[in-house]
């Protein structure tokens, strides 16, 4: 039963039942974007494509990524997020299948950053119209909701690998009706398409200024994120894992991430959230170190991969929490941008760095370059803490995120932080000013 008391904020039934079309359609677009990545991997590395050139073609999608969120905005304002919408959505359909028709690294370089551009677009015109479909009272637990169908479609997209042979053009097919599946919710929509006013970006030297380890931390966060996504199943196939172990390898970092995220954001909410980056960073670092030194494929191998995964992709909530405790609520929204621009060109950056450390010294490679990733991330996080004590801030409450972010999720996820702590602000100041006036 829907609530008629305006007053009276939604219940989560009541924003899940004015959302779950869109919802429906972020799902098959994360199972199809989850399939996508590890199956042209895993072709790749099957095809016998070079390591680097393979790297530099699955790095093209997040160069095309990052394209596609600063062009968005543009192709919108002149025919309209439907029809952008469509065209991306039927653009990305193709394209996958294209992958099937002419298997060359080249071409596959250029569809991916084509692909790349498209699933941007799909996933800002997507994201803004949740956004917009969501009240103040319900952006928050909306967000939630989106992040799990998020992280959940990721990791069973993976397990769609085993339902045909890669060498085939089937898994090109389901990937192509996946993405075709998820245009029908939004664009069979009857209510008047979002509001696409993007926010200005703080300068990338105002939030380095605030916040240097806010800026390591989702660089780290983003090399991890496109190394496990752009190489993880050409690593996986170098080392004789089979398909369906290909599928588990990939899916294990957001298994990880999934379990792992809360408990460290709740940690981060009650200590210097440094201190758990470092807690993080320790932890991938053993778990990267055991991975190289068990057997690929065992129990503990993927155990390894689970806890890698859970602290090195959350660190970017923790992090861009880090410096929004610095930022007042109106520089948010803003640094948020320039925050998932730095993500994209660490994602972007990671295939290609783990290709050139796997054709110096082999398969393992992939893995050695997390632990030279999570090193790093402690050793600077550690001088950070010795050099700079935390000054006394108003700690707001950690925001999860998920891998591969658009702007549009990030600021989402963002603005509900920010309703939520504007309330909480006016609400100690009403009886602040209430218990001056007794």
């Amino acid at each position: 039963m829907t609530s008629t008391d305006p007053d009276t904020p939604p219940t989560l039934r009541e924003a899940l039942t004015n959302t779950w079309p869109l919802l429906l359609g972020f799902a098959l677009i994360m199972l199809g974007g989850g399939l996508q990545g590890t199956l042209l991997g895993l072709r790749a590395s099957m095809e016998n494509f070079p390591t680097l050139a393979t790297g530099l073609m699955m790095s093209a999608y997040y160069v095309g990524f990052l394209l596609g969120s600063v062009a968005t905005n543009y192709f919108v304002s002149r025919v309209g997020h439907i029809r952008v919408f469509a065209a991306l959505a039927s653009l990305a359909s193709m394209i996958i299948l294209l992958h099937s028709v002419a298997v060359d690294v080249a071409l596959w370089g250029v569809l991916r950053f084509l692909s790349g551009i498209c699933f941007a677009g799909v996933y800002i015109v997507a994201e803004s119209w949740l956004n917009d479909r969501a009240s103040n009272a319900t952006r928050g637990r909306i967000f939630a909701v989106y992040m799990m169908i998020s992280f959940a479609g990721l990791a069973v997209g993976q397990f769609l690998l085993n339902l045909a042979d890669p060498m085939a053009s089937t898994l090109f097919m389901l990937v192509s009706i996946l993405v075709s599946l998820a245009a029908v919710p939004l664009v069979l929509s009857s209510r008047q398409g979002p509001s696409f006013a993007r926010p200005v970006g703080l300068g990338f030297r105002v939030v380095f200024a605030r916040s240097p380890m806010a800026v390591t931390g989702v660089l780290a966060s983003g090399l991890a994120s496109g190394a496990v996504f752009g190489m993880g199943a050409v690593y996986a196939n170098a080392v004789g894992l089979s398909v369906a172990q290909t599928a588990s390898f990939v899916a294990m970092p957001i298994i990880g991430a999934m379990l792992l995220q809360w408990p460290l954001g709740y940690l981060s909410d009650r200590i210097d959230r440094r201190r758990v980056i470092v807690l993080a960073a320790i932890s991938a670092l053993l778990a990267a170190l055991m991975a190289i030194f068990v057997t690929a494929g065992s129990s503990l191998f993927f155990a390894a991969m689970v806890l890698l995964g859970g602290t090195t992709l959350p660190v970017y909530g923790i992090a861009a929490s880090h410096l929004n405790d610095q930022l007042a609520l109106d520089e948010m929204v803003a640094a948020s941008s320039t925050l998932v621009l730095l993500s994209g060109v660490g994602a972007a950056l990671g295939p290609v760095l783990v290709s050139l450390l796997m054709g110096g010294i082999g398969p393992s490679g992939f893995l050695w370059f997390f632990a030279l990733v999570s090193t790093t991330l402690l050793v600077y996080t550690a001088l950070r803490i010795r050099l700079r004590t935390p000054a006394t801030l108003i700690k707001r409450p950690w925001m999860q995120a998920r891998p591969a972010v658009s702007p549009v999720a990030v600021t989402m996820g963002v603005e509900a932080r920010v309703d939520a702590q504007a309330a909480l602000e006016d609400e100690v100041s009403s009886e602040a000013a209430v218990g001056e006036s007794r």
